[in-house]
């Protein structure tokens, strides 16, 4: 296990997925956080809600398109980007996290389940809030079109089967 992990963690919202993280007690390794976000109020409140894990996560006010860095990461994360995405974008913004991967590096990629999304009428009548819901199927497709030809692909989903999670590992 590496003594240090670092973290891409792309439109990071209000962090409570790494707070959550950071507060686990069971993981031992150190983890560095780089957090991409357009946002400046997620931001703010995002640092709020890390403060005392703050030495340990950075801060970029950026849109993911325009973002590039030379930095290498461990973990390429984002939970609630994607499904904003045609699958043109998709696949491009998937191209270009290759080279922000260190060699054995994983991306995890949350999106809405296409099969699976009890509140999906709900968003898109009542608050009119349109989102890319894939299957499992496309997911692995989407990854494949992107170059992941030598890697292992697999889809996971969380235990309320709402969102899926496209997991790439070299």
């Amino acid at each position: 296990q590496p003594s240090e992990i670092r973290l891409l963690n792309i439109a990071s919202g209000p962090c409570r997925d790494l707070l959550e993280l950071y507060e686990d007690e069971t993981i031992q390794t150190k983890i560095q956080t780089t957090c991409v976000e357009m946002d400046e109020h997620a931001i703010a409140y995002s640092k709020k809600m890390v403060q005392k894990h703050s030495g340990k996560i950075n801060f970029i006010k950026k849109n993911i398109l325009r973002f590039n860095c030379d930095e290498k990461f461990d973990i390429i994360w984002s939970a609630g980007l994607f499904d904003y995405f045609n699958d043109a974008v998709f696949v491009c913004l998937l191209q270009r996290m290759k080279k922000w991967l260190k060699p054995n590096g994983r991306i995890v990629i949350g999106n809405f389940n296409q099969d699976h999304n009890p509140s999906r009428t709900y968003m898109e009548v009542m608050g009119e809030w349109f989102l890319e819901h894939r299957s499992e199927a496309h997911l692995l497709a989407l990854a494949q079109e992107a170059g992941y030809k030598n890697c292992k692909i697999a889809v996971e989903r969380e235990q309320e089967n709402v969102n899926l999670f496209l997991n790439i590992s070299f």
